[in-house]
């Protein structure tokens, strides 16, 4: 993703989060800023996304639903975590910061939905620590698949969109609830341009990451696509 196109989503989604007045103290973003000059790529007014967001009206959450939202609120602190981390290990590739950023203000866009419907939120406030075993098990394998390489670690990080982008895809599937479809579309998007960020720069390396949540024909319709604006409808 392009530097400009990365701090445009970004805008657009911290708006987003603090027009719907949801983000807990534990969560607010603090973000991480590149050493570098960028010009924003969309100077649109935002505040008409969180006007947006707060006239869906809001429906009960069965079980399915509850669960997705509280897993993927989870799966997103994975991408931040993951991702700090790499870039620790890798500063030379910024990708990693840049997705960082964007998994950052999307944890808090996360809370809007567990405070609009009373859920406990499921985040460990400690780096690299999940409630959920399998997410613990995919940042441990993650860190130290990118202690071998720079291209190892751009795969361990496009693993993680590649998973949120099929676990989005199938809680929309579960869901009515048009408020939850609009803040799941938004996170849809902008996984889909982590994917594409991540698979441009290991292609740069003569490798290529195969999918492994998504399907090889979803996979390659992402990449082939150009980047995408939020909001999306």
């Amino acid at each position: 993703m392009r530097i400009t196109s990365a701090i445009g989503i970004l805008v657009l989604i911290c708006v987003f989060a603090i027009s719907a007045g949801c983000t807990s103290p534990q969560t607010n973003p603090v973000i991480i800023t590149p050493d570098v000059t960028v010009t924003p790529a969309d100077t649109t007014d935002k505040t008409d996304i969180g006007k947006h967001f707060l006239t869906i009206p809001q429906s009960p959450l069965n079980a399915s639903e509850t669960e997705d939202a509280l897993f993927l609120q989870e799966s997103e602190k994975l991408s931040y975590d993951l991702n700090v981390k790499l870039f620790g290990m890798h500063n030379d590739q910024p990708v990693f910061l840049q997705i960082a950023n964007a998994s950052k203000i999307l944890v808090a866009v996360d809370n809007v939905i567990l405070t609009r419907y009373g859920l406990a939120n499921p985040e460990n406030p400690e780096p690299g620590v999940f409630s959920n075993s399998a997410l613990q098990n995919m940042y441990t394998n993650g860190v130290n698949s990118g202690l071998s390489s720079s291209t190892d670690a751009l795969k361990s990080s496009a693993a993680v969109e590649d998973m949120h982008i099929a676990d989005l895809s199938n809680a929309m599937g579960r869901t009515d609830n048009n408020d939850l479809l609009y803040m799941y579309r938004q996170e849809l998007a902008s996984s889909r341009n982590n994917l594409r960020s991540l698979s441009e720069r290991i292609s740069a390396f003569g490798q290529m990451y195969t999918p492994k949540y998504i399907t090889p024909a979803s996979y390659a319709e992402i990449i082939s696509s150009p980047v995408e604006k939020l909001p999306v409808q």
